[in-house]
């Protein structure tokens, strides 16, 4: 056991040397980072093999670590990011993730003392306790989401200014529905711009113009530079060209009730906030398919206690902020490179008490469709971002997920091979009727699924964000993240930029 346990020190030895060497030249060469990457990672796979083997009670979690290691190790092959930032995050990771596997370790040693009837109690006692207080703040969240009676009602003289503004590229019919709901809203001061972002096809600008005569201005975007998120850059074109005292930030895909501008408008007004979003509803017009990922987006901004972190719930598809306050944040510009800008300006508004989450409910009826294509490229956009892009994260948000949401589905038919199986029986049902009652508040309550199928389906929602959260983590940091045709990785991640191979000097013609 000491021979394996040595072994493995060693291991995370070298991996932190090799982390610390990333800025040496040497490190610059294919062949080497190849060479040690594999000697590490061959030793790393046989020292967890054999801890496994000799003491599978304490190794059992921790090896479920290994492959985020193994992750990490393959960054440093990769080799597509900026030296100084590769070796920041690599070695931060590498601290993280071994001390996951120490205390998950830890865990082992004091479980082995115990018999698996006390072990079995832990973890459903755990579980229990866990989706309780999950529970209790999604219903907290969904009741202080709700929209209040408007008590007090503005005059048309006593509204803001308002400038709806849309980024659009390669748009269609989304396009043409959202703006026909906009111009018949009854806001008095409103303007509309919509930001034709560099489209390929031609329907984008001609769908823009044909709504010409009811307003809605047109504005031909520019390439943005590479440093720039194409949506922030967007967004910020928008802004450039937008008078209105608030500006409002919305999909091609969201479409509004005639009184949802003035209902958000004096929302955000009586409650004196200065940014406010909105959650938001499948149309009624829309038949409720299957919704898993879109369902599990709304999931994880409404049922953590993000409140307690100063980290607001928060949605791209509708949000709202005062021109003068967004300027004061920083503007767009100090967000060139956020996949989610709205969420550190609402992150810095809560802090002040100025920022609010409502749903779609009374006159706040917001709606969105987006296709099965478009939920799994949402998907791989914003999931690994919204664990900032951090190995140690994804572990906690994997174990949180097994342990809590699926945990409780995989006990209940194990809980009959125990002794006292009513006992584990009864604790498991209700962990799981909680979870289920969870997810049915956002995948029903919003319009997305059937009340039937979300009962069914609730753990295929889980293990799809499973499966996608990693698909997003491989896409970042391996490969390519597309938004409308381009590639986001280069300014989210700050991929290094390679030159193009130059042609031999004997070749090159004077």
């Amino acid at each position: 056991m000491y021979i394996w346990l040595s072994l493995w020190a060693a291991v995370v030895g070298c991996e932190i040397l090799l982390y610390s060497l990333i800025t040496n030249p040497l490190s610059r060469n294919r062949v080497y980072r190849w060479g040690a990457a594999l000697v590490v990672g061959a030793a790393m796979v046989i020292a967890d093999i054999y801890l496994l083997m000799d003491i599978w009670q304490y190794w059992i979690l921790p090896v479920l670590v290994t492959p985020y290691r193994l992750i990490n190790l393959a960054r440093y092959v990769r080799f597509r990011l900026l030296p100084r930032r590769l070796q920041g995050i690599s070695l931060r990771a590498q601290v993280w993730l071994v001390a996951a596997q120490l205390v998950l370790a830890s865990v082992g040693l004091l479980a082995a003392k115990l018999t698996l009837m006390q072990i079995v109690g832990i973890i459903a006692g755990l579980q229990l306790a866990g989706v309780l207080t999950l529970l209790r703040v999604s219903l907290q969240t969904w009741e202080h989401a709700k929209p209040q009676d408007n008590t007090k009602h503005f005059t048309d003289k006593e509204l803001p200014s308002l400038s709806v503004l849309i980024p659009a590229r390669d748009e269609t019919e989304a396009l043409q529905t959202c703006l026909q709901s906009l111009i018949a809203n009854d806001y008095p001061k409103l303007e509309i711009i919509v930001l034709d972002d560099c489209s390929i096809n031609r329907r984008t600008p001609e769908i823009i113009r044909s709504f010409a005569h009811d307003g809605v201005r047109f504005v031909s975007g520019q390439v943005p530079p590479e440093d720039w998120v194409a949506k922030n850059y967007a967004y910020e074109q928008l802004r450039q060209e937008a008078c209105g005292e608030l500006l409002l930030f919305c999909g091609v895909d969201t479409t509004f009730e005639p009184r949802t501008l003035r209902a958000l408008v004096e929302t955000m007004l009586i409650r004196d906030k200065e940014m406010l979003s909105v959650l938001p509803t499948r149309p009624q017009t829309v038949d409720k398919t299957a919704s898993f990922l879109q369902s599990m987006r709304y999931y994880w901004e409404l049922c953590l206690p993000r409140r307690l972190f100063k980290r607001p719930p928060v949605l791209s598809t509708c949000w709202l902020i005062r021109a003068a306050t967004l300027e004061a944040y920083g503007g767009l510009s100090g967000m060139s490179q956020s996949v989610s800008p709205e969420a550190n300006f609402a992150k810095r508004a809560v802090i002040e008490d100025r920022y609010t989450f409502v749903r779609s409910s009374g006159d706040v009826q917001v709606h969105s469709f987006k296709t099965m294509d478009e939920q799994y490229e949402t998907t791989v956009r914003l999931r690994y971002p919204q664990l900032h892009r951090r190995l140690e994260l994804v572990v906690f948000a994997v174990g949180l997920e097994l342990f809590f949401f699926l945990g409780p589905f995989i006990g209940l038919p194990l809980s009959f091979l125990l002794p006292h199986a009513s006992g584990f029986f009864a604790i498991w049902v209700a962990c799981v009727c909680i979870v289920e009652t969870m997810y049915y508040l956002i995948a029903v309550q919003t319009k997305l699924n059937k009340a039937w199928f979300a009962f069914l389906t609730a753990p295929v929602g889980f293990v799809s964000d499973i499966v996608m959260l990693h698909v997003s983590v491989l896409r970042y940091e391996f490969g390519e993240v597309n938004w409308k045709g381009r590639n986001i990785c280069i300014p989210v991640m700050r991929v290094e930029p390679h030159l193009p191979k130059l042609p031999p000097v004997s070749d090159i013609q004077c």
